[in-house]
């Protein structure tokens, strides 16, 4: 059974571990850096997963409440097409970053 496991035998003291990662800003555009801290966590959860802990990943968004309040309100004021049914399809994400950044 060890060949299996590359010859690293499970751990002998099991444990119930929580990994925590990942909090992108989801009021702003993704980019590569937002990958760093889910990458580094699913690593980390599969290392201790096949030393035979029981693992729980805990992958959110982050908190994102205020920035996308602060969005909202700056859309009423700047750009209320954003806001409507009608005319939402027509703004892009750029916009919507522009608008948060000004917010």
């Amino acid at each position: 059974e060890s060949m299996g496991r590359l010859g690293v035998p499970e751990a002998g003291d099991k444990k119930k571990i929580v990994v925590d990662f990942s909090s992108p800003n989801i009021a702003k555009e993704m980019h590569v850096g937002h990958l760093r801290s889910t990458i580094i966590g699913d690593t980390l959860s599969n290392l201790l997963t096949f030393s035979g802990h029981d693992v729980l990943r805990l992958n959110h968004v982050g908190d994102w409440g205020t920035q996308f309040g602060m969005l909202v309100e700056h859309l009423r004021d700047e750009f209320p097409q954003a806001l409507s049914k009608e005319t939402a399809k027509d703004v892009e994400l750029g916009d919507l970053v522009t608008l948060y950044k000004a917010a």
